[in-house]
């Protein structure tokens, strides 16, 4: 799914406006949320940095996962630092996300400790001694069949 993000600044009420679209029919971006932030509260954030701008902009309504978060906090790093745009755009296209998450979790470090060996992986002997070992009692089963009930297998329904 791609979606876009409209960044504004309103500077007559000294707010900033995210507008959260996504494009649920071939080009063609619906309106999913639209969030207002008072001025201060980013310029404060800004101030403290990027992550505390992506807490800063995360609500019940507006969301995004981390990868979308940096790119629309560097954007309103971007936007709250120049006089002269009073708006910006965010294009995010998730099958990027999705791949460049799929590789960055294959960059991670490899697991430690030996393979185990295939015959160990499927042993299927297990402890008959083992603690809390306690029958199942008074269970009444949830669907009971009659024995005339059933069909044979040769005979149409």
């Amino acid at each position: 799914m791609k979606q876009k993000y409209i960044i504004s600044k309103d500077d007559e009420n000294k707010k900033l406006i995210i507008s959260e679209y996504a494009e649920l029919d071939k080009e063609l971006f619906s309106l999913l949320c639209e969030e207002t932030y008072e001025n201060n509260v980013i310029t404060n954030a800004i101030s403290k940095g990027k992550d505390e701008v992506i807490s800063s902009i995360r609500t019940l309504n507006l969301f995004p996962p981390n990868l979308q978060a940096d790119k629309i906090a560097d954007a309103i790093m971007l936007l709250c630092d120049s006089q002269n745009i009073q708006s910006t755009e965010v294009f995010i296209d998730d099958a990027e996300h999705l791949a460049k998450e799929y590789i960055e979790l294959l960059d991670e470090e490899p697991l430690e400790g030996e393979p185990e060996e295939i015959e160990e992986i499927f042993d299927e002997t297990f402890d008959e001694n083992y603690e809390g070992k306690t029958p199942i009692t008074g269970r009444k089963p949830s669907i009971s069949i009659a024995d005339e009930e059933f069909v044979d297998g040769d005979e149409e329904i």
